[in-house]
């Protein structure tokens, strides 16, 4: 057991694969990803191992939308027992929240709320206002009007634009969307999700090993995981993602229509997807950097 352990401000763990919203240009593919929920005996599991080479700030626990899992309590405890974190913050869309139990406010120390633009939410705001103070809860209102359209469907090819999009990352690097999945650690939650998303449109794509490190049997987890953090190369991941370089767009629900028109859509105009604020026009050569994806 190492010394000292890696530090992070936060680190996240998905509850379940969907969600009961069906945003466009989701960062985390919930509203195309078929459902799925997380295992609690595998979640113990890893935490376990994690934190004897981890400490974080803060475990935030998002799905898709946490609300959804059945034994949400029963994590939470978990994350309580195990000390990973300091803090232990629950991410939602709050549509379920006037059904949450009654212990989810003795178990958690913040709550962010997204509001989305059209959705009906039937929970009363001061009285989980006053939830959360009786039980010392911090709560943000996060209002969300617009999403970045960051995921990209074709293979960005020029390695200059690849290695300015993840030395620019905030996800990876100031908000530490660092993610916990299935017995790996991730740098970023796009990342997670690449391998799947890109499959949905016919394209193949292996992460796991390069962009992620394996949290059990691993003797140099921390020298791992250290690495990880203090990497200098781009992921595998930043080939296929515009990081904190993309524009905002207005946020929809995607409609069964949507959704086929989302999954078939043709290859993105890079220069269309880029903030111009953020990048300067010289970059975009080479076709705007695009090419066919790799076999």
């Amino acid at each position: 057991m190492p010394l000292h352990k890696v530090w992070r401000p936060a680190i996240e763990f998905n509850l379940t694969e969907h969600c009961n919203l069906r945003c466009t240009h989701c960062d985390h593919a919930s509203s195309i990803l078929p459902p799925g929920f997380a295992d609690l005996a595998s979640f113990r599991r890893d935490m376990e191992v994690l934190s004897t080479a981890l400490e974080a700030g803060e475990i935030k626990f998002v799905g898709g939308e946490p609300l959804l899992h059945p034994q949400l309590v029963d994590f939470l405890k978990i994350a309580k027992e195990v000390q990973i974190a300091r803090r232990i913050i629950l991410v939602t869309n709050g549509v379920l929240l006037h059904k949450a139990p009654d212990e989810l406010w003795e178990l958690i120390d913040g709550m962010w709320i997204s509001i989305y633009p059209h959705i009906k939410y039937r929970f009363d705001w001061e009285s989980v206002q006053r939830l959360c103070d009786d039980h010392g809860i911090f709560v943000w209102r996060k209002e969300t009007p617009e999403f970045s359209e960051r995921s990209l469907i074709q293979e960005i090819r020029s390695k200059e634009l690849v290695k300015m999009v993840f030395e620019n990352c905030n996800l990876a690097h100031l908000e530490s969307c660092h993610t916990v999945y299935e017995g790996r650690y991730y740098m970023c939650a796009p990342s997670v999700w690449m391998e799947p998303r890109l499959a949905l449109h016919g394209t193949a794509f292996e992460n796991r090993e390069s962009d992620s490190v394996a949290i059990h049997g691993n003797p140099n987890l921390y020298e791992d995981l250290d690495s990880l953090i203090r990497r200098e190369e781009p992921l595998e991941a930043c080939r296929y993602c515009l990081g904190s370089w993309a524009r905002s767009t207005p946020n929809e629900q995607l409609t069964k229509k949507l959704t086929a028109e989302f999954l078939t859509r043709k290859p993105e105009d890079l220069a269309r997807l880029v903030d111009p604020e953020l990048i300067v026009p010289r970059t975009f050569t080479d076709q705007n950097g695009l090419g066919p994806a790799r076999p």
